[in-house]
């Protein structure tokens, strides 16, 4: 699957950190409110560098979808809550409607990314479970009856 694409990339991060910084200046509530970003952020970019290092330690092989499913879950939640509180404090933050739309495509391709994972993971226990139970290709197969008479 390559490196992740859901970075924040160095112009995004850029204008969330000048945002930031601005809100510092201002009121006691409406610095609260900015600083939530900085936490969100960090957290995001953790789940990414995890997914990132599965990536890299696969070394070009195929992911198995379950693993990748049940550990790029977490990266839909802290892009749902960051997008969030962007979109909160976007006027007490001063954060640019820009900022918003490009996060917005991110969690969009990282939504889809964990959703195709997923139902692949979720395709392959189904085809497991009907092998298993010798209803499914390459599972045991049931004895041919003879046929005519005997």
């Amino acid at each position: 699957m390559g490196k992740m694409k859901g970075r924040l990339t160095p112009a995004l991060s850029a204008l969330i950190a000048a945002a930031a910084l601005a809100a510092l200046s201002a009121t006691g509530a409406r610095a609260d409110s900015c600083d939530e970003l900085g936490p969100l952020k960090v957290k995001r970019e953790a789940v990414l560098e995890d997914i990132n290092k599965m990536v890299a330690s696969n070394k070009g092989k195929q992911l198995d979808a379950e693993t990748f499913c049940a550990r790029s879950r977490p990266i839909v939640a802290a892009d749902n809550a960051f997008l969030a509180s962007l979109t909160k404090n976007k006027d007490w933050c001063q954060i640019p409607d820009e900022v918003i739309a490009q996060f917005k495509m991110i969690q969009g391709k990282d939504t889809q990314m964990t959703s195709r994972a997923c139902t692949v993971a979720a395709q392959m226990k189904k085809a497991k479970e009907q092998a298993e139970a010798g209803g499914g290709l390459g599972g045991p197969q049931a004895p041919k009856l003879p046929a005519g008479p005997l």
